[in-house]
């Protein structure tokens, strides 16, 4: 590569063949290397016959086997053999990145300790980037009394496994189980080690031999007796105190007994449960844990009442039986009298329920079960959370217990849930029973079921303030959020955003499929709003089409701003009605709280003209309300008017700008342009005011105005001999609507004795698409009569190649903004290319518009672009000026195009 023999080059120092800048790259690489970096830059050579040559210089750090650095390979690297090192790093890195989507392991490749690749899990169980741990020592990562043994690991020729203790980046240590194996990499021997984090599970172990110190302490200190048998035996294995109190047994004379010896029996049954002891064991075996109400012998010889809860437990590595005994004595004396209270509720017909004072029911009568759904057994025993619906915080049932614990009646309406679901609202009172000391021991809980009146009372509310349609809050509850809004955000100082947006071309949908379809649309727009937006914010229909929504407290100007974009994307998703899809699109104006109103009145007002801007600069965006725009509405508002006047008075005129063959230079035609002598304003272009006449439907009778002066103008031109020039004249989507267009257009034509070949029709690819299938048919209707087409400004909107091929188009107009930057920019170059070789192959005609210099003649020229047309060869001009004037322009255009 750099012409030399071995023995020329042996000996000599490296930096004798590079240039001085090369010298220090050379340098920092080493240097770098030396630290642990990858490092490979581009150097340059002196060639033994004196020319540079420049290739890729890479080092690599050389380490003996105890890693410390001993002198570095210097490697010039072709691009081949560049690519060839990249691809194989590249292998490794890519089989890395598989074991991730596989394996929580953590796997490195280190050689001699020293860290040369590694995966992604190994960088986040080692808490460092990948760039930090690059050509770390591993063994210096393993704490102290796990690193020896690593080091002789990594020396053995076979697999390793151990548990050793790694530090992370952070200091943390971690049990790391280890496997390590050889391998050969590139000619070298590396090792691979996988890492599996196990440090959770040693601290499990730890956690379980506390756990079991934590369950005796909680077996002595249970309010319940508690005693550990062997399920076989019988034999008691371990006592609380509390089972030698109930037991009436002192010391170890407890474990003289077996579990059946303290169970009061009666022919060979429980006393109290009417069963034999062994279906309880079959029971607790089967994991049930059984609950039965027993006798139990004192050793007085008194039979005491009590509950009675087996449970299998594992104790001590054996299968043992836990036996948990409650003494209800006074439970059961107050069930007693519950009884004989409750025949006296029985009949009532509301509600009555009875709990203790720690709440749990002891008594429900007849009406509360018919209410609930739910049965006495279901509900005795249980807490009255039961009917928990979820629609009181824990304030409201925090302040409930609050009252009746002070002694005190409790009266209000609670929502409660029925046992199948259902939501009840329950007027309820709850009143506290007390001892003869005082002591409050029950409460005494009636109700009354008032749903029906409830629901009621809601749907007039809900009717009161919510759109029908929608279901949104209608403009009476907006009103009023908004002004509570205000006020609070006047309170706290704060800001506070309203966004008012209605349904881009809304009034079409109606008139086009129905009002109909045109509410489905609005009750899927407002399901999109609500689901999409945050509980917090107020979305509302304020009428038709019109929506708001309220966000309160956005210091941030980005969130609302987000929240537009969300509003955008929500409305812009697919609607299905029906057996079509639809889609639509929303224009947004904002008005914020203080600086653009400070009550409901002026942000609406302000966010309506905001509204009205977005829909003006191109619908299906947001803004913003700046204060100029009421100036804009109010010059919206007089131009309007002033349009209307113009019709009745005139001040339409039409200019013409010449089309030039580019081969011959030959004026084959004009393409008629609208223009408003304004009175005072003087000559305005269309920029101005079609948006406007296109708003107001005025482009209708104006743009037939345009098709008649045309037609008149040319047949003036005939009569002057001028039967060469073509007329071109551009339509709206709005005339493509109308139903009269054809008639109105073949009525010009005989008017003035011209025939169809005389006219073309310019329409926009966005024209096009707008109405689809009905534009077609228009279309088609009027290349039956003779009308071609061009299509105008392409490349600027969306059509497709398939969609433009059904339609009767023979020449298609490439945009001014590709042509303008034609030496300037090559994307636009090459955007005009394939627009002229795509519509060439396709048998179109191709205008290029906006040509202003000869260097974009002589480039259409070169791709056999047809027609030009551009200030070059002329600017717009009066009819009479282009008659009188033709003689030159047309002078003018054959000599800019041989």
């Amino acid at each position: 590569m750099l012409g030399y023999q071995v023995d020329e080059i042996l000996n000599q120092h490296l930096f004798n063949f590079l240039d001085a800048q090369s010298v220090e790259v050379a340098k920092v690489n080493l240097a770098r290397r030396r630290q642990g970096y990858e490092e490979q830059r581009e150097a340059k050579f002196q060639h033994k016959e004196g020319f540079a040559v420049y290739t890729m210089l890479v080092t690599w750090p050389v380490f003996d086997e105890k890693g410390q650095y001993k002198g570095a390979i210097a490697g010039v690297v072709d691009d081949a053999q560049r690519q060839t090192m990249l691809h194989e790093l590249t292998e490794i890195k890519e089989k890395l990145q598989l074991f991730d989507k596989v394996t929580l392991d953590g796997i490195i490749i280190h050689q001699g300790g020293r860290i040369i690749e590694l995966n992604d899990a190994s960088c986040r169980m080692l808490e460092g980037c990948r760039t930090e741990l690059m050509q770390r020592d591993f063994t210096a990562m393993c704490v102290p009394e796990s690193k020896q043994l690593v080091i002789q690991a990594m020396q053995s020729e076979s697999i390793n496994k151990f548990e050793v203790k790694i530090q992370t980046t952070t200091g943390k240590v971690l049990n790391i189980e280890w496997t390590c194996r050889r391998m050969n990499y590139r000619g070298d021997s590396v090792r691979v080690s996988v890492l599996r984090n196990v440090t959770q599970y040693r601290q499990a172990q730890t956690a379980l031999e506390q756990i079991e110190l934590t369950n005796q302490a909680l077996i002595e200190n249970a309010p319940e007796a508690i005693v550990l048998f062997d399920p076989a035996s019988g034999k008691i294995l371990q006592a609380n105190t509390k089972s030698q109190a109930i037991f009436g047994l002192t010391g170890q004379s407890i474990f003289d007994y077996s579990i059946q010896d303290l169970l009061a029996e009666q022919d060979g049954k429980l006393v109290g449960y009417g069963h034999e002891f062994e279906s309880l064991l079959e029971l607790a075996n089967s994991c049930l844990a059984p609950m039965a109400e027993v006798k139990i012998k004192h050793a007085s010889g008194a039979l005491i009442d009590c509950e009675l809860r087996l449970v299998a437990i594992q104790w001590q590595g054996r299968s043992l039986l836990r036996a948990s005994l409650l003494d209800i004595r006074a439970r059961k004396q107050a069930q007693s009298k519950m009884r004989q209270l409750s025949s006296a509720l029985e009949q009532s017909a509301d509600m009555v329920l009875i709990t203790n004072r720690q709440g749990t029911i002891e008594y429900v009568n007849q009406a509360t079960t018919l209410i609930t759904g739910y049965n006495q057994a279901e509900l005795i025993g249980q807490q009255p959370d039961i009917f928990n619906s979820g629609q009181h915080d824990k304030t409201f049932i925090k302040n409930l217990w609050s009252t009746i614990l002070k002694g005190k009646a409790y009266r209000d309406v609670l929502v409660n849930r029925k046992k199948n679901g259902d939501i009840y609202y329950e007027e309820k009172t709850i009143t506290p029973l007390k001892n003869d000391q005082g002591e409050i021991t029950h409460f005494v809980s009636t109700g009354k079921d008032i749903t029906e009146r409830m629901e009621i009372q809601a749907n007039l509310r809900h009717l009161a303030f919510h759109d029908v349609l929608t279901d949104l809050p209608n403009r009476a509850l907006f009103n009023d959020r908004l002004k509570t809004g205000l006020l609070n955000t006047k309170r706290r100082r704060q800001q506070m955003a309203l966004l008012f947006f209605d349904i881009d071309h809304f009034k079409r949908i109606n008139d086009t499929l129905g009002h109909d379809i045109g509410d489905v649309l609005l009750q899927q727009v407002a399901k999109k709003l609500k689901k999409g937006l945050r509980g917090s914010d107020t979305v509302a229909r304020l009428g038709g089409d019109e929506f708001a929504v309220i966000l309160n407290d956005c210091q941030d100007e980005n969130a609302i701003r987000h929240t537009a974009e969300k509003i955008i994307e929500l409305i812009n998703k697919p609607v299905k009605l029906a057996d079509r899809e639809l889609f639509v699109t929303t224009s947004i104006g904002i008005a914020v709280y203080p600086q653009d109103g400070t009550d409901s009145q002026a942000l609406l007002k302000n966010a309506d003209v905001a509204m009205y801007r977005a829909k003006s600069s191109g619908r299906n965006t947001y803004m913003f309300y700046r204060q100029e725009m009421n100036a804009h509405a109010f010059e919206r508002l007089t131009l309007e008017s002033e349009l209307h006047r113009a019709i009745q008075q005139q001040e339409f005129v039409l200019y013409y700008q010449p089309k030039v063959c580019l081969q011959t230079g030959l004026i084959l035609g004009v393409e008629a342009l609208l223009r408003w002598r304004h009175p005072e304003l003087g000559i305005l272009l269309p920029e101005k005011f079609i948006p406007l006449l296109e708003d107001t439907g005025l482009i209708v009778p104006v743009g037939q105005w345009v098709i008649e002066q045309a037609l008149a103008d040319c047949n003036q031109w005939y009569e002057q001999g001028l039967e060469h020039i073509k007329m071109a004249v551009n339509l709206s989507p709005n005339q493509l609507k109308d139903v009269k267009f054809i008639e109105g257009l073949q009525n010009a034509l005989a008017q003035h004795q011209l025939s169809t070949s005389c006219l073309e029709l310019e329409i926009t690819e966005n024209t096009m698409m707008a109405d689809g299938e009905k534009a077609f048919v228009l279309m088609q209707q009027l290349q039956q009569i003779g009308i071609k087409f061009s299509v105008d400004d392409f490349g600027t909107g969306y059509s497709s190649l398939a969609y433009l091929k059904r339609l009767p188009v023979e020449t298609i107009k490439i945009d001014r903004s590709f042509i303008q930057d034609i030496g300037i920019e090559q994307e636009d170059e090459i955007i005009v290319k394939t627009v002229i070789a795509m519509a060439k192959s396709l048998g179109y005609r191709v205008v290029a518009e906006g040509v202003e210099n000869l260097e974009q003649v002589n480039f259409l020229k070169s791709l056999n672009c047809d027609i030009a047309q551009g200030f070059l060869f002329s600017r717009p001009i009066p009819s009479a000026e282009l008659v009188s004037h033709l003689q030159d322009l047309q002078h003018q255009a054959s000599n800019l195009c041989h």
